[in-house]
C-alpha cells in the first residue's frame, strides 16, 4: 500500500490526526527548510527580476484589468499550493519506503 492510500486510510480512521499531522512537516518544511534552499543568487536575481516586470506591466492595466488579473493570480497561488502540497506527500512517501529497504 502506497503512503499516501495509507495515509488516506489513517485519515478515515483517526480523523484530522494524520492531516494535521502531515500539514505540520508541510509547513515546518516550508517554513524551516524550503527558505535555506532558496538562498541563491539566482534565486533572488529572479525574483528581482520578475518584481521589476510586474510592477511595469501591472502600471499598463486598467482597474478592471488589475482587479481581473489579482483574481485570477489568486487561483494560480491556490493551485500552486496544492501541487506543493502533493509534492511533498510524494517525497514523504518515497522517504519512509526508503526508510523501510
Amino acid at each position: 500500500m502506497s503512503i499516501l492510500k495509507y495515509i488516506q486510510t489513517m485519515r478515515i480512521k483517526r480523523g484530522d490526526f494524520v492531516q494535521s499531522l502531515i500539514e505540520g512537516l508541510y509547513f515546518h518544511a516550508q517554513e524551516n527548510q524550503v527558505f535555506q534552499y532558496l538562498q541563491t543568487a539566482e534565486y533572488r536575481q529572479m525574483v528581482s527580476d520578475m518584481e521589476r516586470g510586474w510592477e511595469a506591466f501591472r502600471s499598463t492595466l486598467t482597474a478592471e484589468q488589475e482587479k481581473h488579473l489579482d483574481a485570477l493570480l489568486t487561483q494560480k497561488l491556490e493551485v500552486v499550493h496544492l501541487e506543493d502540497e502533493a509534492s511533498f506527500c510524494s517525497a514523504l512517501s518515497i522517504g519512509i519506503t526508503l526508510g523501510r529497504l
